[in-house]
């Protein structure tokens, strides 16, 4: 993917030497000089394609209004091109005039990947689920992901904290080795319960004698617990005696 940039094109470019030759500001003067005649535009440069690639680079590093102008410009310029005047074309220009507010969130989001050097690793991961997922279990990711996308973009977020935190390669192995393991419903809770005793354990433990062991084993949880761990050994028992 090519590296970020505000450089605009040659060829889309006005080639009076007055004019903004980089960034935010050479995009607007080509489109301001032409008013609302952005046929004009294309027609003097006859290198829409550059215009358009222009657009799109500079949002990269664009803010909100920036973004809200570009978007709106986009939509005339696709329109004005006799290059690619087509019924597809008006359609598509017409679906972006429709959902100018998405796709400004949108090219928001791939603005801010770009600038924190995400955008890689987003397209790696959307090559392999394109290539991995059949086309109905893609249907179903985009059904899950356009019901789900608040949650979906959390997830995002929390794996690029710790990402930058260096603990991501962590998790990916710790999820390996989780994936390996046959843990049902009924282990997740056993698991859980074991460990949230040892959490209460830990709060203010009293010393013991021979004698207090010795009347512990009369109370309740002490013999419950006593019931748990001998099941835990009968089935630990059975698993040994099985083999793997």
């Amino acid at each position: 993917m090519a590296d970020p940039t505000t450089t605009v094109p040659e060829t889309a470019m006005n080639r009076r030497s007055d004019r903004p030759q980089e960034g935010t500001e050479a995009l607007r003067a080509v489109l301001e000089e032409y008013g609302s005649d952005y046929a004009a535009a294309a027609e003097y440069t006859d290198e829409l394609e550059d215009i358009l690639e222009t657009a799109v680079l500079v949002l990269a590093s664009a803010d909100d209004e920036e973004v809200e102008y570009v978007t709106d410009s986009v939509v005339t310029l696709i329109e004005a091109a006799d290059a690619v005047s087509t019924d597809g074309t008006v359609a598509l220009a017409d679906g972006v005039s429709e959902n100018a507010s998405e796709l400004t969130e949108l090219l928001e989001t791939v603005g801010r990947l770009q600038r924190q050097g995400h955008v890689d690793t987003f397209v790696a991961i959307t090559e392999t689920l394109s290539t991995s997922l059949t086309e109905e279990e893609a249907e179903e990711l985009a059904v899950v992901l356009g019901e789900n996308g608040s949650e979906v973009t959390a997830a995002i977020d929390s794996m690029m904290e710790l990402q930058r935190e260096g603990h991501l390669d962590d998790l990916v192995e710790l999820s390996k080795t989780l994936s390996a393991l046959e843990i049902d419903e009924s282990t997740v809770t056993g698991l859980n319960r074991v460990l949230n005793a040892v959490g209460e354990a830990e709060h203010d433990p009293e010393p013991i004698g021979l004698y207090g062991s010795v009347r512990s084993l009369t109370r309740r949880d002490v013999r419950t617990s006593l019931g748990y761990l001998m099941n835990v050994l009968k089935a630990q028992g059975r698993r040994l005696r099985k083999g793997p």
